[in-house]
């Protein structure tokens, strides 16, 4: 078997989900007294989770601390809006750690032991409404549900809705009325309509390319972007605002080998694909009009790239190698969304797969 075909295979375990700047955009420079910032990174293959102080200024990552989830191969993580939890999807044991924020340090306490999810919950997400999280669970086929206590964060199970072959991610329109999940195995996208209490119906399902990694819907909730593993595309899909339903907005656009996922930028002007097989982050221009994308340019980012977040303000892009055991952080051109990386690599813990920073 040639090593990239072994590359492949290995990526269902560590391919990304999804990474995208969907709050609106604030300049911290204009706020007199920014509360502190951090980021937080899941180390799949040490089990931990790594707390990182972010320089509002220059965007540089002091590590304060390195935590375990109690769980095995935690996979991604979710920061509730409030700043005061973070929620992190181990997906061998099955289960879902809660974590409280200390705001003036981001410390992170285990809250109690984790909470059972679904088969391999190898994405957990918030909803736009910040009440409701949500598991993708990899090996049930499915979406586990969940409401969240706005006062301890604790989870309560809500709801378990069925998904098709192997789902890796979801997404919502920024008005919470519609959610998409990308299946990977089933190569195709289902839809759902979220009711109040933040359900999910099933609608339909809309096929992308082979073997969809995640899935990002823009800030405007006009186009969802689908990277596809094995056929090296980017699916755009154009979403219909009152039906919610999906249609390809032009020929899927070629990326570099092994794309894992997509993170656009809060202003909807750029959007950037880790590659994971060839180690690079490529850089997108999006048509305002019909959402395709335009190549811009590349940058070279650590071993395995797995997952890349953008910082609030959109001066600076922080990249998670599993490969190379590091993030990488970029100062991003305001005009070109070109990238440059600032520094050298920080050490994260063993097998980095996901970066998330605090509003």
């Amino acid at each position: 078997m040639s090593f990239i075909s072994i590359a492949r295979s290995f990526l269902i375990l560590i391919l990304p989900t999804v990474c995208t700047g969907c709050s609106s955009y604030r300049n911290p420079s204009l706020d007199p007294s920014p509360a502190p910032r951090f980021a937080f990174v899941a180390n799949l293959s040490s089990n931990s989770v790594s707390t990182y102080r972010v320089d509002p200024q220059t965007g540089q990552l002091t590590q304060e601390d390195t935590v375990p989830t109690g769980g095995t191969n935690p996979r991604t993580i979710a920061v509730h809006p409030s700043g005061r939890f973070a929620y992190v999807g181990n997906i061998v044991t099955n289960d879902i750690s809660v974590f409280t924020i200390d705001h003036k340090t981001g410390a992170l306490g285990i809250a109690g032991v984790p909470v059972p999810g679904g088969g391999g919950p190898r994405y957990v997400g918030i909803g736009p409404k910040g009440d409701v999280l949500y598991a993708v669970d990899q090996n049930s086929d499915q979406v586990s549900e969940f409401t969240i206590n706005p006062n301890t964060g604790a989870l309560t199970p809500l709801d378990v809705v069925a998904t098709d072959d192997t789902p890796v991610a979801i997404s919502f329109t920024p008005t919470g009325d519609f959610a998409y999940v990308a299946n990977f195995v089933g190569g195709d996208v289902t839809v759902y309509r979220v009711d109040s209490a933040g359900g999910l119906l099933l609608l339909g399902a809309t096929p992308v390319g082979i073997n969809p990694t995640s899935i990002t819907v823009d800030p405007r909730g006009r186009f969802a972007y689908v990277p596809n593993l094995s056929s090296n595309t980017i699916s755009v899909l154009a979403i219909d605002g009152t039906t919610g339903a999906l249609q390809p907005a032009g020929t899927p656009v070629a990326t570099a080998d092994g794309p894992t996922s997509v993170t656009v930028d809060q202003r909807g002007r750029f959007a950037y694909v880790t590659n994971a097989i060839a180690g690079k982050v490529s850089v997108y221009a999006i048509d305002a009009t019909t959402g395709m994308l335009t190549f811009v340019s590349s940058a070279t980012a650590g071993t395995i790239p797995s997952a890349l977040t953008l910082d609030e303000s959109g001066r600076f892009a922080y990249v998670a190698s599993f490969g190379s055991d590091d993030v990488t952080l970029f100062a991003v051109d305001a005009s070109s969304g070109a990238l440059t990386p600032v520094g050298s690599p920080v050490k994260a813990g063993t097998g980095p797969v996901w970066v998330v920073l605090t509003k």
